[in-house]
């Protein structure tokens, strides 16, 4: 058996190749591709390592891909609208799909649709699981973010309505992005959006640890493996590396190397 390595699963919403590919992450090799209509921004997510899900750009289905079948688009996932965002839970039991302004759950062993929460006011952009499946995190065109508790949305009990463990409503204008760290209901959270800010949130309290405002609408954040960095995408085309070790400090990248010192933020 072969030994494991690191790729990129990234897809191109405008591609007329492929719907999404796998690439080498040091070489940049093109390893997979797999074909079949366009995914929308927000919705490729791999499930349990052995199936990619990519929402039909603009369409109200789900393609569904084996990994280790190239090319040979395995299923349509019909929905009742157009999903707007996708995520799989790290433990590969469930699904989380955004349509219009509600969240769909559905367990992915029977296919049964557990859920349907109606929180946001408006429709959905973005999806995120803590790491351990226990919590997932929405965020929308309605500046809110939400975060839930698994174990409460999927109770048996009907009569009883779901309500989000915690509201995030600190953002002013639509939720771009969403990356959880590590430490499942004790992770940090960072949300990105167009007010030009990135907030980084705790998952436990709810609680907002740090907001950091740049100078263009930010669409997309996520954190290194050990939680040192942010790493902002703007929407000018600029990565942003804002450092969170005392004191914070703001750099901006470039693909080859570091276009500026480093400049601390005030606390």
């Amino acid at each position: 058996m072969s030994a494991p390595m690191e790729v990129v699963v990234s897809a191109d919403s405008s591609g007329q190749l492929w719907n999404c590919a796998v690439f080498d992450l040091h070489s940049g090799t093109n390893l997979l591709s797999y074909r079949g209509g366009n995914s929308s921004s927000r919705s490729l997510t791999v499930l349990n390592g052995e199936y990619i899900l990519g929402a039909q750009l603009g369409k109200n289905f789900i393609n569904v891909w084996e990994v280790q079948r190239k090319d040979q688009l395995q299923q349509k996932i019909v929905c009742p609208g157009i999903v707007t965002c996708l995520t799989a839970s790290p433990d590969g039991l469930y699904l989380l799909a955004g349509i219009a302004d509600a969240i769909y759950l559905w367990e992915v062993s029977t296919g049964n649709l557990l859920a349907i929460l109606s929180r946001h006011y408006q429709d959905l952009t973005c999806l995120c699981f803590t790491d351990d499946s226990s919590h997932f995190i929405s965020g929308g065109k309605d500046n809110i973010v939400l975060i839930w508790s698994l174990v409460s949305v999927v109770q048996l009990d009907p009569s009883h309505s779901t309500e989000p463990r915690h509201v995030l409503s600190r953002h002013s204008l639509p939720i771009t992005d969403i990356h959880c760290g590590l430490m499942g209901a004790q992770a940090r959270v960072a949300t990105a959006s167009l007010d030009q800010t990135v907030k980084l949130w705790e998952v436990s309290s709810g609680e907002m640890l740090l907001s950091v405002l740049f100078d263009v609408s930010i669409m997309s954040v996520t954190l290194d493996p050990c939680e040192y960095f942010l790493f902002c995408g703007g929407s000018d085309g600029t990565i942003y590396q804002v450092s969170l070790r005392s004191p914070v400090s703001l750099s901006v990248l470039s693909a080859s190397l570091l276009l500026q010192t480093s400049t601390t933020l005030p606390s």
